[in-house]
This record gives structure tokens, sequence and C-alpha cells, in this order.
């Protein structure tokens, strides 16, 4: 498999692009909106792949940030998107020797850029966050970017990660060789320090090389469409650096003005919508669309809820009829067993056994008429989160918004009856709930809560 991805900057231009060549096998896809607010419990390959379910991941999280990914082995496992804050990550094939370290919880790689989109605003968070987990499955390297467009690599090399940022990523590139490598050839190339000239049409230039000189040459002040910017000139890169065959995938996300176009080999009409029309709330379910649809245009109305029955389909009829067989059986699964396990990845969070932040959490009744009495109540719908918090008994019930759990880590803040904002920090720990309130300026107590 031959991946390409590249981050366009110049002027007011914020644009990414990504193919995915495979060999013309009609790789399939979904593309997800992922909704913000939302309980998950963390997979590992193995579990997922193992009949026994071996080495499970014992991790969980609340969405912070809606996004829109673009998925094949199914829900809160993407090849990459794009979060609501403007968080972008892609993977791309490359070898990986994941850190070894059991003291950290478990993730898949895939589920791992799940979290990153779930959870993270910045390209600091994001990079921090390749420590944080012993990540099993696919070897895989990827580049990531913020909406300030401060991108990276990041690689796993000889069990640490391998960061690439800054002055070290001059030209703002992935494919599926380590980026220090691609530099080196880099320099053989006229322009770049070498005497190679740089071909378009030939397709033993690197695509690295091409990548770099056509970031190099791009003018913002020349023949861009208003309404769409650089989209034009990177569907014209992406065309330039396919790898002798039709790209399975070719996409553009517009940073900027937050529009998302892509066609597929089998369909190749270029689709697009609005990620500002989109609703990230948790109100209404996550949304799926197949990304093989003939149509073009603006596809925003062909999205439909996300059921666990329409992925198992999709699974079963596209995407194993493509894969090894040994990959599906070398854990002791049938191919409907696979789909199955696959399909379901997200049932767990929406057992109520396994939502152990729900519940009214109070403090103990006040001992003076000082004292205050606080409830925090957290509701789920399924995996949907949402809640108030009450002061004294009677009182007005403040919604609660921006909620986020890391492990036993909440967050979450409120607006009080002055319309001041307040930020609140809790940790959980079994049936007790240890909350730290603060205003925009100052420190207003810390609390502690019991269910």
């Amino acid at each position: 498999m031959a991946c390409s991805t590249f981050k366009l900057q110049k002027g007011n231009e914020l644009i990414y692009g990504h193919n995915l060549n495979e060999g013309d096998m009609g790789v399939p896809g979904m593309i997800f909106i992922n909704k913000r607010g939302v309980f998950k419990n963390g997979r590992t390959f193995s579990e997922l792949i193992n009949k026994d379910g071996k080495n499970p991941s014992e991790y969980s999280w609340i969405s912070r940030y809606g996004s829109v990914s673009f998925n094949n082995l199914g829900r809160d496992l993407p090849d990459g998107g794009m979060n609501e804050a403007g968080l972008y990550i892609w993977e791309m094939n490359e070898e990986a020797d994941y850190p070894q370290n059991d003291s950290l919880p478990r993730l898949m790689h895939a589920n791992w850029m799940q979290f990153v989109l779930d959870n993270c605003l910045t390209l600091d968070e994001a990079i921090s966050s390749a420590s944080a987990f012993q990540i099993d499955g696919w070897t895989w390297h990827y580049f990531i970017s913020d909406a300030s467009g401060d991108c990276a690599s990041l690689a796993f090399i000889g069990g640490k990660v391998k960061v690439n940022r800054g002055r070290e990523i001059p030209v703002a590139g992935l494919f599926n060789t380590p980026y220090d490598r691609e530099m080196e050839v880099l320099r053989y190339y006229k322009g770049f320090g070498g005497l190679y000239d740089i071909e378009m049409n030939n397709p033993n230039v690197p695509r690295f090389v091409k990548t770099a000189a056509m970031l190099r040459d791009f003018d913002p002040s020349r023949n861009i469409d208003p309404s769409r910017g650089a989209v034009d000139y990177g569907f014209e890169m992406l065309k330039n650096i396919t790898v002798y065959d039709e790209p399975e995938w070719s996409i553009i996300i517009d940073a900027k003005r937050r529009n998302v176009y892509y066609k597929t080999r089998l369909n190749p009409a270029i689709k697009s919508f609005s990620m500002d029309a989109l609703d990230f709330s948790n109100n209404s379910a996550t949304l799926i669309q197949d990304m093989d649809t003939p149509k073009g245009g603006d596809v925003l109305d062909m999205f439909q809820p996300y059921s666990t029955q329409a992925i198992k389909s999709f699974l079963a009829t596209k995407l194993i009829p493509l894969l090894p067989k040994e990959m599906i059986t070398s854990g002791g699964l049938t191919p409907d067993e696979f789909a199955e396990r696959f399909a379901c990845i997200t049932d767990k969070a929406e057992l109520p056994a396994n939502q152990y932040f729900a519940g009214v959490w109070k403090t103990k009744p006040a001992a003076t008429k000082d004292d205050l009495e606080i409830e925090i109540r957290l509701r789920t719908n399924k995996n949907a989160v949402s809640g108030e918090i009450v002061f004294n008994k009677g009182e007005s019930a403040y919604p609660i918004t921006h909620i986020g759990l890391l492990g036993n880590r909440l967050t979450f803040t409120y607006k009080n009856k002055r319309g001041y904002l307040l930020d609140v920090q809790a940790t959980i720990n079994n049936n007790q709930l240890t909350a730290h309130l603060q205003t925009t300026e100052e420190d207003a107590g810390t609390f502690v809560l019991y269910k």
C-alpha cells in the first residue's frame, strides 16, 4: 500500500491532501461524523483479532471534540481525519517499532488516532499522547498538524517516538519512507542542491521530491477561486504524486474554509461537504456515509445514522473479501466473527456497568449554613454524556459543557447565574470525586463528592 499526505500552507491557504494507492483493489471506505461528549472504551489490536480477546485495553475517555474521519476497519479506527478544532492526523504504511511499556494503557494504532482526534487541540498534545500508550497493531507512521499549521511527522523507531517538527520538517509531506531519508534523496534534485530534473510525469521521481517542488511553486495570488482556495491545486498535486495506478482515495481538506473534498477510483466524481454544516453535538447519532457513492457535488444529505449492522455489512461484503485470509484467521476468528468483533467495537462503552463516571455525585450535607452543598449529575444516553451541576438544594441546575474524560480525570465547564465561566478539574477514585473549581481569574475551591 502506498500512501501520500501533504500540507499546503501559504498566505490564507491551509489545505491537506491525501492519496491511498493499493493497486486497483477498490479499497472501500466509510466517512464518519464523530461526535463530542461520547464515552469510549479503548481497544487493542490483540483483543480484537484474537478469539480469546487477550491483552485488552482498560483505558476509557469522553471525546472532547467532534471530527470527520475516513475509516475502513469500522468505527473509531480511522485511516485519518480532522477534528472540529482543526487537528489533522493521517497514517502512512512504514516500518514501526512501537515502545513496549506494560505500565502504560494499551491502544490499537488506529484507536490511538481516534483518541488524538477526540482529545487533542494542539500538535504538542498529539505528540505527547504518542508516549502515553502502549500501541499495538499495524506498522504505520503519521503526519499530524493543528489549526495553526504547526505540523510534524511522527514515527516509532527502535522502540522510541521519533518526531520531525519545525526546521526538521522543511517539506510538509509524508509518504512510505522515513522522513530523514526522504530529505537525503531530495538533495539530489534541481532546486534542492542536486542535478536531476524534477519530471512530474516520471513515476521514478519520488513523490516526496515532486511534493517539495509543488509546495515551493504554489502561488496563492494566481489562479485561485476565492470560494475553493487551493483545492484545485491540491487535487493537481495528488494527481502528480500518483503511484502508477489511479489512487483508491484522493482527499482534500480545506482547513480554513472547513470544507472536505474526496473522490475514489471507482467513483471519480468529486464529492464535498462543509464541516460547518455538521452538528458535532451528541444530541444526535454518529453519522456515516460510504465513500463510493456515484454522485458528485455536495453529499451532506447522504449521511445516515450509524448502526452496528451497517458496519457489519460493510465489513463482510466490501472489506473482508479483500483482506488476506491469514490476517482474519490468525487469532482463531472466522470471517463472520471478525466482522462482528470490529463492527461491535463500541458496544462496551454503552453498558452501564462500564460507565464508572455516571450518576449523581454529592458533597456531604452542609455542617453550617455557610457550607456549600454540590451535586454533579452525569447522565448517559447509550454512550452520549450530558449533565449539570447544582449548588444547594432548590437552586438552579447549570448545564455542563466541554465534557472530557481521560481515564479517571474528568473536566467540564459551566456558566453560573451571573454568566461567569467556571472550569472544573476533577479526579475520580472509586466512589469519590474530588473537584477543583476555578473562575477565569481565581480559585473557587476544592470539594469532595461521593456517589
